[in-house]
């Protein structure tokens, strides 16, 4: 079954009348731009190795918790008729299905390439909400987070950087000290949940899933929804920032603490070295899944790995 065809069965379920039906992209999953006569809608197909059933409904408790909770924008998921906010679309004779959402539109611009340090202090403002939002929430029954308790979080993720068709790639010395970082790291992220209680947050806060939208900003992509904690998602949001030659890392870093620390105390947690911890966790997972997505990653490896090479030799 084409998408496009996967896509009308599905808003068929919706009080919805499309007019027309536009391809974004195909990515992590696939998107359609619903056109209607009053407004837009975004239609997402999931993609079966990208995600669970299970992340999709808590990636909509947490979008739902936010909404209720604080005054930060975030699109609405929009329920079909049976009021669920997945609808499942078989296919292949029946053996299997697709899931599918549907989502409020909004035409954001990213903030990445358009940064100051204001926008840290925004960012820093809106990050705060949401932790405040997710604070005490109760889970029901049917909402069962992951954890990043291991670098290879997702279910079913593995070390594909042993598998021999990457040997051009990733010599033996960089799968030795690969592994030897993982084990470390694993220790370090379970820790965490060892000494502090967890919490929703985004998971994935990353320059192009944070855009501006009528002179505010507004949050996007809650499909890595996990139960971590505010440094995590601090960690993740200035791994983008690490090595901007455009800033001064800690200008980012003293912008982003300002807005957070004016809605909730700054995470104790939150030091350099747990930072570093998160970060080289986080490159060492998108190192893992490049390989796995592109045809060359070579440029990847040699712009990443020396990173990966220099937190090792000093956590030696």
């Amino acid at each position: 079954m084409k998408y496009l065809e996967l896509a009308n069965l599905a808003l068929e379920q919706y009080d919805i009348e499309p007019i027309s039906l536009e391809f974004l992209m195909e990515a992590t999953n696939v998107f359609f731009l619903v056109h209607t006569a009053d407004k837009n809608y975004v239609l997402k197909i999931f993609q079966e190795d990208s995600s669970s059933i299970n992340d999709n409904l808590t990636e909509h408790f947490m979008i739902g918790a936010i909404k209720e909770k604080s005054n930060v924008m975030t699109p609405m998921v929009i329920e079909n008729k049976d009021g669920s906010t997945i609808t499942k679309i078989t296919y292949g004779n029946h053996r299997g299905y697709k899931r599918v959402a549907v989502y409020e539109y909004f035409e954001g611009i990213p903030i990445d390439g358009t940064e100051t340090l204001e926008t840290f202090i925004e960012v820093g403002k809106v990050m705060a909400k949401m932790h405040l939002a997710t604070e005490n929430l109760q889970f029901p029954e049917h909402i069962n987070p992951k954890r990043w308790d291991k670098v290879f979080y997702f279910e079913n993720e593995h070390a594909v950087y042993h598998k021999s068709r990457y040997a051009k790639y990733i010599t033996k010395q960089m799968k030795d000290e690969l592994d030897e970082l993982v084990i470390f790291l694993n220790e370090r992220l379970n820790h965490f949940y060892e000494t502090m209680t967890p919490r929703l947050i985004h998971g994935n806060l990353n320059p192009w899933n944070i855009q501006r939208f009528l002179g505010g900003l507004i949050v996007y992509d809650f499909e890595e929804v996990m139960l971590a904690y505010p440094v995590m998602d601090i960690a993740i949001f200035l791994y983008y920032y690490r090595y901007n030659e455009n800033f001064v890392f800690d200008d980012i870093l003293a912008a982003f603490l300002k807005g957070y620390s004016e809605y909730r105390p700054i995470p104790r947690a939150l030091d350099e070295k747990n930072l570093e911890i998160i970060m080289i966790a986080r490159r060492i997972n998108i190192l893992n899944y490049i390989l796995t997505i592109r045809k060359d990653p070579s440029e990847y490896i040699e712009l990443s790995y020396p990173k990966i090479k220099e937190y090792y030799l000093s956590y030696k």
